[in-house]
């Protein structure tokens, strides 16, 4: 039985790996989800000393919290200094900002994908940006929201590390992980270390294990990572990724046919152009609040969230102190969007 977990444990980790481009489950870390791989990576950078005070980290205004606070904490208590990416008025990365500061940056810390605008990363143009600075920043990307929708392949883009929580992905929530290539990983000393995740102990001193064990310290999330494999072999039995993402092109050029049906007093976050966003929408109101709009939507059987999404810079750029966001994925169809429309004009 143990054997055979190993085993589903691997193979876990595998799927991953081969998701990201990556040759070996040596290089996927679980941990319980992206906020506790961000905790752990920011540590782990300060204790193996790649951070150190007055060093600079380089965040967008987009990000999600969890892309945020690790670093805020780190400020406070190590004197890291943070820079910030601007936005442009629709709340979407302003790429000159990105590439005007990005000079003399230790970290460059940034979402792949927004989950409240929707809007992906130029992943290309940021990989050449960082890759004609002289002293090459390392480059993480919060992957939660990109991982679900489509390839993202670390070695052609030079992603040090990549960070997602699998809830996303349609597994159990309590696992998330975070990729890098193996002489990174063996590298970074362990914020945290007990268990599997050492080789020795006697009463002056203890070893660091290597790899894959080095960063899991404790028992394995190995119930919810077999939750996650078996969430990645169904996406592969319907056609992978690419099969959403055609799938999901349909539908955000679907959602954006129908917003023209709202009333004057509500807004769209984010790009109005399919290619440059997934199917996250977000909604912001002149006359209501959106959690009063979630209420009604709630009452109609129709599952939304209000509020600022753990993404307070980015609404308070946008003058704004929450949306209704509308999120859908593979199980969504165009009978789903017509309804939640429906029901928003209504109210309206």
């Amino acid at each position: 039985l143990s054997m055979e977990s190993s085993k589903l444990y691997e193979q876990s980790k595998l799927s991953i790996a081969h998701h990201l481009g990556m040759s070996s489950y040596y290089e996927v870390v679980f941990t319980y989800n992206a906020t506790y791989a961000f905790n752990l990576i920011s540590r782990s950078l300060i204790k193996t000393g790649k951070l150190k005070q007055w060093d600079r980290v380089l965040l967008s205004k987009v990000d999600h919290h969890a892309n945020i606070v690790p670093w805020q904490i780190l400020a406070e208590e190590y004197g890291i200094l943070l820079e910030w990416i601007d936005l442009n008025p629709d709340g979407t990365i302003d790429y000159n900002d990105l590439e005007k500061k990005i000079q003399w940056i230790s970290v460059i810390s940034i979402t792949g994908a927004s989950n409240v605008t929707g809007e992906v990363l130029d992943v290309e143009r940021v990989s050449k940006i960082i890759q004609k600075q002289k002293v090459k920043p390392l480059w993480i990307m919060d992957g939660s929201q990109r991982f679900p929708h489509m390839e993202t392949n670390m070695v052609k883009y030079s992603i040090d590390i990549f960070v997602a929580t699998g809830h996303k992905v349609m597994s159990d929530t309590g696992i998330g992980f975070f990729a890098a290539k193996k002489e990174l990983l063996q590298e970074l000393i362990p914020a945290f270390c007990w268990g599997g995740a050492i080789n020795s102990v006697t009463t002056e001193e203890y070893t660091n294990a290597g790899l894959p064990f080095r960063h899991e310290p404790g028992t394995p999330h190995i119930a919810w990572a077999v939750s996650l494999l078996s969430s990645m072999k169904y996406i592969e039995s319907i056609g992978g990724f690419s099969a959403i993402e055609e799938y999901e092109k349909e539908l955000v050029e679907y959602v954006l046919w129908k917003i023209k049906v709202l009333p004057v007093g509500v807004r769209l976050l984010g790009s109005h152009i399919a290619k440059n966003r997934l199917w996250v929408f977000s909604f912001a109101f002149d006359n209501h609040h959106p959690n009063d709009i979630a209420e009604v939507l709630a009452d109609n059987n129709i599952c939304v969230r209000s509020g600022h999404h753990c993404a307070e810079p980015l609404h308070m750029s946008l003058g704004i102190r929450g949306s209704l966001r509308m999120s859908l994925y593979l199980y969504n169809t165009k009978s789903d969007i017509d309804r939640f429309f429906e029901v928003i004009v209504k109210v309206l």
